[in-house]
């Protein structure tokens, strides 16, 4: 219901945001052209047809990266800060792509100037007309014109539920006429009134404009409401069936249509397919382009290894990926050859909570060790990994499989997205963080995931590498 709407409203944004995106680099580069010889912009610009590859450009970047980072997602309940703050973040993005990208085309024309002021100019267009389009849809649809008229049945929690999140969006047309209440008590407290019960609901539809009707009733109800649904079927009235299943406290649900026969869904992770599929193509690009720049430091650290204490150079560990999925973790090896045997020997040393074991002093780690486990240089062969589709750069950390043995069922949740190289604990005190408190950033994660948050993390994870803070 709100998804069809919703829909072709994020459309209509799209379109507006591109006419905006056009207006603001327009008017960025007429603002810099008549400041030219003055102190702020001394050298004057090219002609504005040399910049046309550039709009070409930021009108593809910028929608992408705003679908990216949530702005083309369904209608949900955000407040215009929320969104004034997403359009900024986002449109910092989409400049610092801009310039990279013609960069990499090389079009050394293309000024910084420029570009910080089309960047000002996105950010203060874009909430502005977007705040005016959806009052100006609003006003159309409280005045009738396409708005739908909505019947609900229902009057319990859950239709009232439903009542609310139409109200709230105004913007996407539908306007409630009154409920039909089987027990045919009309609450005064209520804005809508009660129609009748579901005995008259023939009456209704032949008195009164109705375009939808909305059945949000229990599912033990739902056999009483097949004579009123096949009613609305054969007069062409849309049927909306809001069937309360079961009760849910994390997952999304969503229908899914397999050659005609309706699927309920039920998901906890991320739901975004193009932006899980973009994620994994950064994953493949920046694990091959770093496993080549990086291939002399390989060398190097393989030679180290070698010379402080005998044995392999990696380290291979079974590790539990998406799901469950096993697979060989990859590192440079820290600790003496056969250091798993040796464990049992130190159990009682652990200083870890939960099933996790770690040892700030561990005996077992070498003089080399120590080094790649303080910089992290230890985990670079995971991209190796991470370019097998095993893990990703970004995701909760691979845990073994012993220790998933001993895990609650909610921590369990953690296995549903691909593990990766870093994620929040890693930033937010890595070794030091207890485990009860890891999980939760790992369901935090898991919850708010975007690639924006991605980013994030990965630009504090080189900072705290460069620090080293909490490894060992």
């Amino acid at each position: 219901m709100l998804r069809d709407r919703s829909k072709q409203l994020l459309w209509l944004f799209l379109v507006v945001d591109s006419i905006s995106i056009i207006m603001a680099f327009i008017s960025a580069y007429y603002i810099r052209q008549g400041f030219t010889g003055t102190r702020l912009f001394y050298n004057p610009p090219v002609p504005f047809i040399m910049y046309l590859p550039v709009l070409v450009l930021i009108i593809i970047v910028f929608p992408c990266v705003f679908f990216i980072s949530g702005l083309y997602q369904p209608i949900r309940s955000i407040s215009y800060l929320k969104e004034i703050l997403n359009i900024l973040k986002a449109s910092i993005l989409g400049v610092f792509l801009t310039f990279a990208l013609a960069f990499c085309l090389k079009l050394g024309f293309v000024s910084r100037s420029l570009l910080f002021l089309f960047w000002f100019l996105i950010t203060l267009y874009l909430p502005i007309i977007r705040i005016i389009l959806r009052y100006f849809l609003a006003s159309l649809y409280l005045k009738g014109y396409n708005s739908q008229q909505v019947l609900i049945v229902g009057k319990g929690e859950l239709a009232e539920k439903i009542s609310f999140t139409l109200n709230k969006h105004p913007e996407l047309g539908f306007h409630i006429i009154g409920f039909i209440d089987e027990e045919g008590n009309s609450d005064k407290a209520s804005r809508v009134q009660t129609m009748g019960k579901i005995n008259d609901i023939p009456d209704i539809l032949h008195e009164t404009i109705v375009d939808e009707v909305v059945f949000a009733v229990p599912i033990e109800d739902c056999e009483r409401m097949t004579e009123a649904i096949k009613l609305c079927e054969v007069e062409g009235i849309r049927v909306r069936i809001v069937a309360d299943l079961f009760e849910r406290t994390i997952a999304r649900a969503k229908i899914d249509d397999i050659d005609g026969i309706p699927i309920i869904t039920l998901e906890t992770g991320p739901a975004q397919e193009l932006a899980l599929a973009v994620k994994r193509v950064l994953d493949v690009i920046v694990s091959f382009l770093s496993l080549i720049i990086l291939s002399p430091l390989f060398v190097i650290i393989a030679l180290l290894i070698k010379i402080d204490s005998p044995g392999h150079i990696f380290f291979r560990q079974e590790r539990m990926g998406q799901n469950g999925r096993r697979f060989k973790l990859l590192k440079f090896r820290s600790m003496i050859d056969g250091a798993e045997g040796l464990q049992t020997n130190i159990q009682g040393l652990n200083e870890a909570s939960g099933p996790v074991f770690k040892i700030k002093n561990d005996p077992r780690i070498t003089m080399v060790g120590r080094f790649l486990r303080k910089t992290s240089l230890d985990e670079l062969p995971q991209f190796i990994n991470v370019l097998k589709g095993e893990m990703s750069l970004v995701g909760p950390r691979p845990p073994l499989p012993d220790e998933v043995a001993q895990y609650k069922n909610w921590q369990r949740r953690r296995l549903s997205m691909k593990p990766g190289i870093t994620c929040i604990w890693q930033v937010s005190g890595r070794s030091n963080v207890s485990f009860e408190k890891w999980m939760k950033m790992d369901m935090e994660y898991i919850d708010n995931w975007s690639l924006v948050l991605d980013i994030k993390i990965l630009l504090k994870t080189i900072w705290v590498v460069l620090y080293g803070k909490g490894a060992y």
